[in-house]
């Protein structure tokens, strides 16, 4: 690990660039006291916004399909479930996504 005065960083800049490259980690101090620390960023390259947007529809069709298309929707569902607790005598909220306050 190098320390290294800020002052004099900047005059090396490039040659700490090429130590934190090659694996070393290098801290610029101030006054004697450190500042931060320079550290190699990691070799994983992150997806492109456009790769994980093409991920996520992917997976959307893939659980489209194991719903199956033409089934009840979630209307449907909640419709069926609203008459079959007013049959009971439920008194269960109408809300079914939970968004209004709850006194």
């Amino acid at each position: 690990m190098q320390t290294v005065p800020i002052h004099q960083a900047k005059s090396q800049l490039s040659e700490l660039i090429r130590a934190v490259e090659q694996g070393e980690e290098v801290v610029l101090t101030r006054h004697g006291k450190r500042v931060i620390r320079l550290i190699k960023e990691p070799e994983t390259e992150q997806p492109s916004i456009e790769a994980r947007r093409q991920a996520i529809l992917a997976e959307l069709e893939a659980l489209r399909g194991k719903v199956g298309r033409g089934q009840p929707g979630f209307a449907e569902f909640w419709d069926e479930h609203k008459r079959e607790r007013d049959a009971r005598g439920g008194t269960a909220t109408d809300d079914p996504e939970g968004t209004h306050a709850r006194g």
